[in-house]
């Protein structure tokens, strides 16, 4: 007969201390926010200080931040990333709304931190993440934490909209051309001068890009440190506090909003007039809003052109439309930008329609020449391509009906779940309809490149050069004064102007 022994497993002569970090937040620099941030490190210190089964790592704190999103807390980034790296296995927290107090992200990261094995308790809820029960709990939990979250934010927003209204709300940012002394605004007379001389220089006829490039000529440090651009003199010009009034909420957001909103009407906004000393008279103000909104026309009149939309430069950006008294341009939008300027020189309105207009007489005189090679081409490439791609197809069907195969055959012996079986049988299903779709546009000839160029054939000899271009037109690049013209159908012919 047959002798068996049984060996039992040794224990270690040193117990193996289980890896826990612990984490704790507070939401403001107050004096007794800061002394709850002390009170909970020195807590947690202390509870695994003589603790023979737990090992504390490390303590993760972050003060003064909201924790209505994981991203922006970098110490609960940072216990993430020790966790992803097995340097710790278990978190303790005071409360789930220490840990979080947006429902989706606080689920999101618990699964996340199930999946790599960490276990997370809540003391003041008495949840533990290692009883799969509790994340119901979690949930029912989490959402009260997000509630009372919100109604921090809703008590927030409305004292200050009673501040706002009662005018004793206080500037956060100061506007260029003022100083903050004693909580109110002064006028630095230094930048206000710049300030006078960009609303001066506006409305004797300088654009806004034209007033960034005198500036940066003359080594005039701009209000955000870097290079004066259209966009910062278009703020200034637009900034009311200039004239000494205050108009609050021009912008908005949600409780656990992304970003913010411009205030269309949505939300109450309250204008401060009189409420500091004033660099610019309202009769100038008015004047440069007045002449932003007749330029603002223009911009629309300008809409009007039908290479909008279609002209690009050889950076990738787009060209945009100027109108000018002597002869309109096209100019690239990144020709001053900060960081890379763009120095593809500016093309005239005029020279492009006269480049487009001898690429269409090219084509009408050359048709044959020109189109009806390349759908001879077309038709032999497209014949060879279907047929290598119908049979690459079949090919994947082939491998996903065996895959199938393999996966029914391992439920049966109990190697995988039943819903593992079916969650991977829908997968397959969603392939194979993709690929009979694709089979289907393949056999009907979906690829229309041939189509577009038997309509451009048509429409060369039959309709003007002008009408054309909202025709047949995609895409014109712009490089050193030569213009590709990309058609219909991803034929590109170069012109140059």
């Amino acid at each position: 007969m047959l002798k068996i022994s049984l060996i039992e497993p040794m224990s270690p002569l040193f117990p193996i201390k289980r890896k826990v970090g612990a984490y704790c937040r507070v939401s403001s620099m107050h004096s007794e926010q800061r002394h709850s941030y002390e009170a909970q490190k020195l807590y947690f210190q202390q509870l695994f200080a003589g603790s023979a089964d737990e090992e504390l790592v490390d303590v993760y704190a972050d003060l003064g931040i909201s924790g209505t999103k994981a991203e922006t807390r970098p110490e609960f980034q940072r216990m993430l990333d020790d966790c992803r790296t097995g340097r710790i296995n278990r978190i303790y927290t005071k409360s789930i709304s220490r840990f979080a107090r947006n429902t989706k992200d606080c689920l999101v990261t618990l699964r996340e931190l199930k999946k790599l094995g960490v276990t997370v308790c809540f003391e003041k809820e008495g949840i533990d993440t290692s009883r799969i029960s509790d994340e119901i709990m979690v949930t029912i939990m989490e959402g009260l934490a997000q509630e009372e979250s919100g109604s921090i934010s809703k008590n927030v927003r409305w004292s200050l909209r009673r501040r706002m209204a009662n005018g004793t709300l206080g500037i956060a940012r100061v506007p260029y051309g003022y100083d903050k002394v004693d909580g109110k605004l002064v006028i630095n007379e230094e930048k206000a001068a710049i300030v006078r001389r960009i609303f001066s220089l506006y409305l004797s006829g300088y654009g806004a890009r034209r007033i960034a490039v005198i500036f940066n000529n003359e080594e005039i440090p701009s209000p955000t440190g870097i290079k004066w651009n259209n966009v910062t003199i278009l703020k200034i010009l637009r900034q009311e506090k200039y004239i000494g009034d205050i108009r609050w909420q021009k912008t908005y957001s949600v409780f656990m909003g992304v970003t913010w909103k411009i205030n269309r009407g949505v939300v109450d906004s309250f204008y401060i007039r009189d409420s500091h000393p004033p660099i610019i008279d309202r009769e100038t103000f008015v004047g440069a809003q007045a002449l932003m909104v007749k330029s603002t026309a223009k911009v629309s009149k300008k809409n009007e052109n039908p290479f909008r939309g279609k002209v690009k430069c050889r950076c990738g950006r787009s060209y945009f439309f100027i109108p000018a008294a002597h002869r309109n341009y096209w100019e690239c939008s990144a020709r001053f930008d900060i960081v890379m300027p763009c120095d593809n020189p500016i093309i005239y309105d005029d020279a492009l329609n006269a480049a487009w207009e001898r690429l269409c007489t090219k084509l009408r005189r050359h048709a044959d020449d020109i189109l009806t090679p390349c759908l001879g081409q077309l038709a032999i490439l497209e014949e060879n391509m279907n047929q290598g791609e119908i049979l690459e197809l079949e090919n994947r069907e082939k491998e996903l009906r065996q895959r199938r195969y393999v996966l029914c055959k391992l439920c049966a012996e109990n190697c995988i779940t039943h819903e593992k079986l079916l969650q991977s049988e829908a997968e397959i299903e969603a392939e194979f309809a993709e690929i009979a779709d694709k089979i289907d546009k393949i056999s009907a000839g979906v690829d229309d490149t041939a189509e577009h160029l038997e309509i451009i054939y048509k429409l060369i000899s039959t309709t003007s050069p002008q009408r054309l271009i909202g025709m047949i037109i995609e895409k014109i690049t712009i490089d050193n004064g030569t213009a590709v013209f990309e058609l219909t159908g991803g034929l590109k012919l170069k012109e140059v102007m």
